[in-house]
């Protein structure tokens, strides 16, 4: 009886929107061209907002959380440590990673490159960049890297610069330079790749990174940069040389990639409409030619629907000011390959009142009240997939989320405003006899031989309305279903397919436990370009030793002898750390002690402010009050071991986040790069959080839409099921969990309940009273859909795989699995469930009222009024 008062409940929402849909259906029937004129110029009077569609290329903005803390403690040191004058550049007290040029040198052959003739490169290489790459400035004079780089003493500062002196060079060749510490206090280890060393002696290396930093302290000089930067890279494009090979990059090469990758796959697009309109004139096409009922104009509507779509969508995401991605740009071929879904579900529902007698109204009424609900479902889903995705932290996944909800919106609508009406124009023009293309009346194929016409003539002129839905579904549609009916109706298949499942499960789980996050920067570059071949050599061949700057924020009293020991101490623990090296450190206060051998600072610290000032290392690592009456923040430097992989760099910011909580005076410690690092630490639990409220909105779906507990567990655990696969299967495609792949793990749920809510709405559906009856059935109205529907996704995802985009490349592989795995759900596996373990509860159109009829149950059987209940068993009379 609980199941029947679900069922009942149910009801009450189910026939208001399937009347809702019958109504409109009988609308369109008799206005089919003012409703498709009015939805088309709707959707191009949105598409206005077009003309303020902007891009956004910088990096930060798209793939970093908002809000994050690195960002944060960045302005507070770029506020109260301001940038450094002109002549005391120091790297490790950057707040960001600096303007720069950077070059990485790799010698042919393997040879050492800090030796011979790699070596004369490498210094004609450094004197190619600084003295012979110039620019104009506004009086016209030529000026070189010398004019506009940072300087220290003097002198332009470059990473890397003290393997190019004489004193390395003889320390190296006498078997004295130490390694990874040259001299103590400069770490080499970082400048050099592919590094041969002995008993703390450094013996070759075969690649060395050369970083050469610019001024940026004014507007005119950072335009000046900008200008040099972009004839560096010009010029080190076509630069080579006898004896070793050249990478290049600068500080915002990504960001250039990023731009360039935007629009860079379009040409792929336009393949994927090719391949979408054959795809669908092949599936439209029938079993045989028939002029008459040939649906492959209907075909190429349905994808001309999708298409349109993203007309309004892109159009209002710009007029709120809602900025263009390169995330964004997967968008058309995601929409193109779901988008004509519904197209299926629609022109299957209307095969399905072929051979009735009604009128056109009537056809279209039958038609959208089961379509209309059907469709509906799967659109609710997936749109509530992109609101909940819209709340990520992450930029990227939120600008994506608009434009692809609303473009999976407006194909909902266009679908119901121009394909329906179009299927109307169809029937009329099929009742009148008319050909699918000239548009002219013809007769039938028997008829037309009759009177004499010739094979030709009579192949692609005659044509007559359709018996059954048999004569409008194409070989693609018909023969997979049959096939898949054939299994699921047979023992021994029931069997195997139970067994595979088992083995999914097990592969899938197995491959779960293995899934890693982790994310490579490059990777948003196109392959093969400067940048990513740069980032790649310095990936797998140098070592990430990035500075620590630990900042005391509390106006503490410095003179007290507590107060260092904390200091000293809280520094101290901080070496202990795997990940931090003991040295070289830059400490201000004990430096002060060891060189003055003094403890006091004098009065409003006269002294120590006499002393930083004259030491250059150390003049901005203090922040007096105005009055100088204390220390209001102070920093100090460490250096961290290799952080090469993301994996790692996660770990250690969530580490540094807790070491930051245990100092006994309040902290923070930062470096550039954690502004980087801040989604690694989060992107896992903010994955895995946002599927799960996902998963939870889409039970919530079911509840509403499917009228018994039993359907909403098997379309749930279905769900489950799914994600868990799409999960496992990451590691197989060389996937892990990022900013990048989170937003196709959210899509998953979304598209992972569409074909499984399909199939069991069809199986509620059906008028068959035995489980195995009732899956052959749901098969034959549901299968031909679903199957058409995920092959469509995937050929619209198709071309993704030749594109040298990381981003696109991922997006088909995850994609492509969730939409595989669906289907092989909703298909195989779900039925087989069905069959044996279905609830009995049928779901039967609208009797008249005041007839009376049976419920049925699983064996209860009630007299109800007809009009009330639709569980029903069968009419009484």
């Amino acid at each position: 009886m609980s199941s029947m008062c679900f069922s009942r409940c149910y009801t009450a929402h189910d026939r208001k929107i399937a009347h809702l849909f019958g109504r409109y259906g009988r609308l369109i029937a008799r206005h089919p061209w003012i409703v498709i004129i009015c939805s088309i110029v709707l959707s191009l009077l949105l598409g206005i907002g077009l003309l303020r569609l902007e891009f956004e290329h910088d990096l930060e903005t798209q793939y970093l959380p908002e809000n994050n803390e690195a960002s944060v403690d960045r302005e507070i040191l770029r506020n109260v440590f301001k940038s450094l004058n002109h002549d005391n550049f120091q790297i490790h007290t950057l707040a960001d990673v600096g303007f720069f040029a950077e070059v990485i040198i790799k010698s042919t052959n393997g040879q050492n490159v800090l030796d011979g003739n790699a070596y004369q490169d490498v210094l004609l290489i450094n004197d190619y960049i600084t003295k012979k790459i110039k620019i104009l400035d506004q009086s016209n004079t030529e000026i070189s890297y010398q004019s506009l780089c940072a300087t220290n003493n003097g002198q332009c500062v470059v990473f890397g610069q003290e393997l190019l002196v004489s004193d390395f060079q003889q320390d190296l060749r006498t078997g004295n330079a130490t390694f990874p510490l040259f001299r103590r206090t400069i770490l080499v280890s970082s400048m050099l790749g592919r590094v041969v060393s002995k008993d703390n002696r450094l013996v070759s290396a075969e690649m060395i990174k050369l970083r050469y930093y610019l001024q940026e302290k004014s507007e005119n000089d950072g335009q000046l940069s900008e200008k040099w930067i972009k004839e560096f890279a010009r010029r080190m494009e076509e630069f080579q040389t006898n004896h070793t090979e050249i990478a290049y990059s600068y500080h915002n090469a990504l960001d250039d990639e990023v731009a360039r990758s935007s629009m860079a796959e379009a040409h792929l697009f336009i393949i994927t409409v090719g391949l979408m309109v054959t795809y669908a004139s092949i599936i439209t096409a029938g079993r045989r030619i028939n002029c008459v009922y040939d649906r492959q104009n209907l075909g190429r509507v349905g994808v001309f629907c999708a298409i349109l779509s993203m007309v309004p969508a892109a159009g209002i995401a710009s007029a709120c000011g809602v900025k263009f991605m390169n995330s964004v740009g997967v968008m058309p071929f995601l929409i193109i390959g779901i988008g004509i879904n519904d197209m299926f579900i629609i022109m299957s529902g209307h095969a399905q009142t072929i051979g009735q007698e009604l009128s056109v109204e009537e056809r279209m009424d039958r038609t959208l009240r089961t379509s209309g609900l059907a469709i509906t479902i799967t659109s609710l889903t997936d749109l509530l997939t992109f609101f909940i995705g819209y709340t990520s932290s992450f930029r990227t996944i939120q600008n994506f989320c608009v434009y692809t909800g609303l473009a999976v919106f407006f194909c909902y609508v266009n679908q119901l405003t121009i394909l329906a009406p179009s299927i109307v124009i169809h029937e009329q023009w099929m009742n009148a006899a008319k050909h699918s293309v000239t548009c002219k009346s013809t007769k039938p194929r028997g008829q037309l031989r009759a009177e004499g016409y010739s094979a030709c003539y009579v192949t692609c002129c005659s044509g007559e309305k359709p018996t059954s839905r048999a004569d409008l579904e194409s070989v693609l549609e018909s023969y997979p279903k049959r096939f898949v009916q054939f299994l699921v109706r047979n023992k021994v298949s029931k069997i195997f397919i139970f067994i595979v499942y088992l083995c999914y499960l097990a592969v899938s789980v197995w491959g779960a436990t293995s899934l890693r996050q982790g994310f490579r920067f490059s990777d948003l570059a196109l392959e093969g370009s400067a940048y990513y071949k740069a980032s790649d050599w310095d990936f797998e061949n140098f070592k990430w030793e990035i500075p620590l700057q630990i900042v005391f924020t509390a106006p503490v009293n410095y003179e007290d002898s507590e107060t260092r020991k904390q200091i000293f101490s809280f520094i101290e623990k901080l070496k202990q750390e795997p990940l931090i090296k003991e040295s070289p450190e830059i400490n201000w206060l004990s430096t002060y002690e060891t060189v003055l051998g003094n403890r006091t600072f004098g009065d409003k610290f006269e002294s120590l402010r006499h002393y930083l000032n004259n030491s250059r290392i150390f003049s901005e690592d203090v922040k007096f009050s105005t009055d100088f009456s204390s220390i209001d923040l102070s920093r100090f430097y460490l250096f961290s071991e290799n952080l090469r992989t993301s994996d790692v760099q996660g770990q250690f910011l969530l580490r540094i986040r807790e070491l930051e909580q245990s100092s006994p005076i309040p902290c923070f410690i930062y470096s550039p790069l954690f502004v980087f690092f801040e989604q690694y630490a989060i992107v896992v639990r903010s994955t895995l959080q946002t599927v799960g409220i996902a998963i939870v909105a889409m039970f919530g779906v079911s509840c509403l839409f499917m009228p018994h507990p039993l359907i909403v567990t098997l379309v749930t655990v279905s769900l489950v099921s799914i994600l868990v696969g799409v999960f496992g299967f990451l590691p197989f495609w060389g996937l892990n969990i990022s900013s990048v792949t989170k937003i196709e793990l959210i899509l998953s749920v979304g598209f992972s309940v569409d074909f499984s809510a399909h199939l069991c709405h069809a199986y509620l559906t059906s008028q068959s009273h035995k489980r195995k009856d009732r899956v052959r059935d749901a098969l034959e109205l549901a299968g031909g859909p679903i199957i058409n529907g995920a092959l469509s996704t995937i050929i619209g995802l198709f071309m993704l795989i030749f594109s040298n985009s990381f981003i696109f490349q991922s997006f088909f592989k995850v994609l492509f699995t969730v939409i595989a795995f669906g289907l092989i759900h909703a298909v195989l596996f779900l039925p087989v469930f069905l069959s044996v373990i279905g609830p009995k509860v049928r779901i039967l159109p609208e009797t008249e009222p005041g007839s009376r009829v049976e419920l049925y149950n699983g064996g209860n059987l009630d007299q109800c009024n007809g009009a009330q209940h639709p569980l029903v068993l069968k009419e009484n009379t």
